[in-house]
């Protein structure tokens, strides 16, 4: 993100979600928010996945007028950045 783009959420709200799992590869970023998508074979539907989570979150975001933003590195983690405009 560029300064100029940071500076124009200082009116926005942010929440932040930040997990210390497994991450994600480099080549699935790209698709999380796509329906359906798993990167994890491990989260498939008969351990209850469905590859909905994040693009219905990012659906509801952008809905709000709000950005979203995704962080991983496998083996360390990922963060999810939430921006939405203050009313």
């Amino acid at each position: 993100m560029t300064k100029e783009k940071a500076n124009s959420y200082l009116y926005y709200a942010k929440i932040i979600i930040q997990d210390e799992g497994i991450g994600i590869a480099p080549a699935d970023i790209s698709q999380v928010f796509d329906r359906f998508y798993r990167s994890d074979d491990s989260r498939a539907r008969k351990t209850g996945g469905t590859g909905l989570g994040l693009a219905i979150a990012k659906w509801i975001v952008e809905r709000h007028k709000g950005h979203i933003e995704l962080l991983s590195r496998k083996d360390f983690g990922t963060r999810v950045t939430v921006f939405f405009r203050r009313q």
